[in-house]
């Protein structure tokens, strides 16, 4: 599908799996009986390594993710901005994020919920 874009410097990646170890993966880690870890605060990443790959090697402006609840954020990955939302949808509130875009650039950003 890549090879399809006009211009991979304006595309928007909107890829379900975070981008493996960029923080916007991190979740408990489990022992071996499917329990969190020292309850729940010993972390790891949970993200995709193909994703991590095709971004690092195409550098979209942007990427937009989900599928990890837990790391809501954004983090720069070479020139692309990727976003995580989160959620809370089991207490029945949506997250999203608003963005801005100007040309070739990422303007603004801002996390809502309700």
């Amino acid at each position: 599908m890549v090879s399809m874009m006009k211009n991979i410097k304006t595309s928007i990646f909107q890829l379900h799996v975070p981008p493996y170890g960029s923080g916007l993966d991190d979740v408990p880690l489990l022992d071996k009986d499917f329990r969190p870890m020292k309850g729940g605060t010993v972390r790891g990443s949970a993200g995709s390594t193909a994703v991590s790959e095709a971004i690092g090697k195409y550098q979209p402006l942007l990427g937009l993710h989900g599928h990890i609840h837990e790391s809501k954020g954004s983090t720069k990955m070479g020139r692309t901005l990727c976003i995580n939302p989160g959620s809370m949808y089991s207490e029945g509130i949506l997250q999203g994020a608003l963005i801005e875009i100007d040309k070739d650039r990422v303007k603004s950003q801002i996390f809502t919920s309700g």
